[in-house]
C-alpha cells in the first residue's frame, strides 16, 4: 500500500471528505488529493497534523507499519486532553476493560 493509499484509507475510516480535511489543516482541497494520489508529499508539519487528526502514527502513514510493543506512546484521552500512560498502566488498563467487556456480555446473555 503506498503513502496516498494510507492517507485516504484513514481519512475514510474517520469518515471525512477531501474538503473537510483540508479545511481542518487549513490547506486546499486539492492538495489533499494530491498527497491521496502520490503526486506530493506533505511537509513535516502537515505530516504531524494529518497524523492527529486520523488518530495514527506517522509511522504507519510513511512505512505502513507501527513501532514494537513496549515503544509506542500508551496514551488516553481524559478530562480534555491526553495523558501518557507507562506500558503497565496501559495494560492493567486493557486487562480491566477486556475483563468489563466480558461480564457484561455475560450479564446480557442471562
Amino acid at each position: 500500500m503506498t503513502f496516498g493509499a494510507r492517507l485516504k484509507k484513514a481519512r475514510k475510516n474517520k469518515q471525512l471528505i477531501q474538503s473537510q480535511v483540508a479545511k481542518l489543516l487549513g490547506i486546499d482541497f486539492t492538495t489533499i488529493s494530491k498527497y491521496e494520489n502520490d503526486k506530493s508529499e506533505p511537509d513535516n508539519e502537515i505530516l504531524q497534523k494529518i497524523a492527529d487528526l486520523y488518530e495514527v502514527s506517522i509511522d504507519w502513514l510513511l512505512t505502513g507499519e507501527t513501532k514494537v510493543k513496549g515503544s509506542l506512546d500508551n496514551k488516553i484521552y481524559f478530562n480534555g486532553e491526553y495523558v501518557k500512560l507507562t506500558d503497565d498502566e496501559a495494560q492493567h488498563l486493557k486487562d480491566t476493560l477486556e475483563m468489563y467487556r466480558l461480564w457484561k456480555q455475560n450479564k446480557a446473555g442471562k
